[in-house]
């Protein structure tokens, strides 16, 4: 079964580092309009910390980087997050943005560390959404935000909705039937982990 796992992660790994000089030019379209609809709903304040996981090439702070405190991008893809230093740099924000090369279903973080978490296009790339997802509100604060996307090819309404159901967690659906993918805002209930008030 890690076998098979893997071999999905590789190929998925694979698959991006070949896409990341081009996948502004494919996808930026969509990814804005996917982003533009969470952040209607999202609040992001200038303190916040924030995680960008599965970040691709970065396209998520063009929009962020200025409103927030300080931007982490996790992906698996180091032609990805080439492109997303490159961009930070053009954009003249690297200091307030921290780039890590790991896998979203073992993050390198402590539990309860991030203000808001934001998650495109990832769900269906890895090999146990549900797994990936408890690993991210595992890093999310009490009472923080987390965003995330299916692909409608990928998930129907249906699945998806159940598969956000199934982290227990509140949450809310962003209907845009122009886009192409589901999203959901989810809000971390409180967590009462030691260490925590």
């Amino acid at each position: 079964m890690s076998q098979n796992i893997w071999d999905k992660k590789r190929e998925v790994l694979h698959h991006y580092d070949r896409l990341a000089r081009i996948y502004d030019s494919l996808y930026r379209r969509e990814q804005d309009a996917k982003i533009k609809s969470i952040l209607k709903v999202l609040t992001a304040r200038c303190k916040d910390l924030v995680l960008d996981a599965g970040c691709g090439t970065g396209l998520l702070i063009n929009h962020l980087a200025r409103r927030v405190g300080h931007f982490v991008g996790v992906d698996l893809s180091m032609e990805s997050l080439k492109v997303f230093m490159e961009r930070s740099y053009r954009l003249g924000i690297k200091r307030s943005v921290s780039l890590i090369q790991a896998d979203v279903d073992n993050l390198p973080f402590r539990d309860n560390v991030f203000d808001k978490v934001i998650a495109l296009t990832l769900l269906q790339n890895v090999p146990e959404p549900l797994d990936t997802l408890q690993e991210i509100i595992r890093v999310s604060k009490s009472n923080s935000e987390v965003a995330v996307t299916g692909l409608k090819k990928h998930f129907d309404e249906k699945s998806f909705n159940n598969l956000i159901g199934k982290i227990g967690e509140e949450h809310i659906f962003v209907n845009s039937s122009e886009l192409h993918d589901h999203i959901a805002i989810v809000k971390v209930k409180n967590k009462y982990m030691q260490g925590e008030g």
